[in-house]
């Protein structure tokens, strides 16, 4: 019995001991990738400042009533362009007709009396006194008809300078009171930005300077403003200032429209990535940055304004570090063959 356990012991060491990877440990095989590898590197970039404004019209104005009258004729609207001088509304000048022919004969009836008084005062036949009063009444009655005259002018808006209708605020039929507006104008081939800057930012620009401004309507492409009045005094409650940008001829710019200008702080140093080596998962971003075992890990950063040549990073990396150049060609875990060497032209020597 002994003689068949020891058989039987001995039969089972052998068949352990003749499995395949018995006592060694099982090594997991990383797998290799091959990109192009760059450092993180600080670079210098422009601070600036964004400042919201609205378009408005350099020359505009808000036609109002001098007299009270029925508006008889409107003979523009919303969208009309208009010429300096071209009749827009008229108002019903009847009174004002009749009370003009009262006085053209009244002034004629002055002029008669006054001619009549200097023939007589030639043969002493009145006084000088009696010129005087014949005379003072012929000026009274001439300065009657033309305040009349006057009068009738103002049942006419005529336009004040070159533009087009921005808003029409009656209508033919209703009664026009004095100081009430009719209409409203703008000349849209002169615009500007009126933005409110901060007191600490206003030293950084001066009038005459050229400034980017950016229409929001129009796209990210900026136009090239000139800055032709900065306020000399603020708002007390918000410490601002109006500047005013004119801006250049663009037919789709219109007044209304929003728009920022950019001012120049001066530049500051900062981390910066390119851009194809950011990966992004919904509010994530992170890069594949390459340990010193050759290992690339993803890593998530936080990151701050994109700039012309890359993305500003504010924490995760730290300049010095490697990182995979392209992110698509990324892998967490896996081992990195460089190939930025590989892409550049070969030297021959002569």
């Amino acid at each position: 019995m002994a003689l068949i356990v020891l058989a039987f012991g001995g039969c089972g060491q052998g068949e352990e001991s003749s499995k395949p990877g018995a006592g060694s440990p099982t090594m997991a095989v990383r797998p290799t990738i091959h990109a192009p590898v760059v450092e993180v590197k600080v670079g210098e970039v422009p601070v600036s400042v964004e400042v919201t404004g609205q378009v408005t019209a350099l020359y505009q104005a808000t036609l109002a009533s001098r007299i009270q009258g029925t508006i008889n004729e409107l003979l523009v609207r919303e969208g009309s362009p208009v010429r300096k001088g071209q009749t827009l509304l008229v108002l019903d000048n009847r009174d004002l007709q009749a009370e003009l022919a009262r006085m053209v004969a009244e002034l004629d009836n002055a002029d008669a009396q006054r001619k009549r008084m200097e023939d007589l005062y030639q043969k002493d036949a009145v006084s000088k006194q009696e010129l005087e009063n014949a005379t003072r009444a012929f000026r009274v009655a001439e300065a009657g008809r033309k305040a009349v005259l006057a009068q009738l002018s103002y049942t006419v808006v005529k336009a004040p300078f070159d533009g087009v209708i921005t808003e029409k605020k009656v209508e033919v039929g209703e009664l026009a009171s004095p100081g009430q507006p009719l209409l409203r104008m703008e000349d849209p081939t002169r615009l500007r930005l009126e933005a409110m800057v901060a007191e600490g930012d206003v030293g950084l620009v001066t009038v005459g300077a050229s400034i980017p401004v950016v229409i929001d309507a129009l796209g990210p492409e900026p136009l090239q403003g000139m800055v032709s009045q900065i306020l000399p005094a603020g708002d007390p409650q918000t410490h601002t200032f109006t500047m005013k940008v004119e801006l250049p001829k663009q037919p789709k710019v219109k007044s209304g429209m929003f728009g920022r200008l950019r001012l120049e702080r001066g530049v500051s140093r900062t981390l910066m990535v390119p851009k194809a080596a950011l990966i992004e998962r919904g509010e994530l971003a992170g890069l594949f940055v390459v340990e010193q075992d050759q290992v690339a890990r993803l890593r998530w950063v936080k990151l701050g304004r994109p700039l012309e040549h890359g993305i500003e990073v504010l924490s995760g990396v730290t300049a010095g570090e490697r990182i995979i150049a392209d992110a698509t060609k990324g892998e967490d875990g896996a081992l990195v063959q460089d190939v930025t060497a590989a892409a550049l032209p070969t030297l021959r020597a002569e």
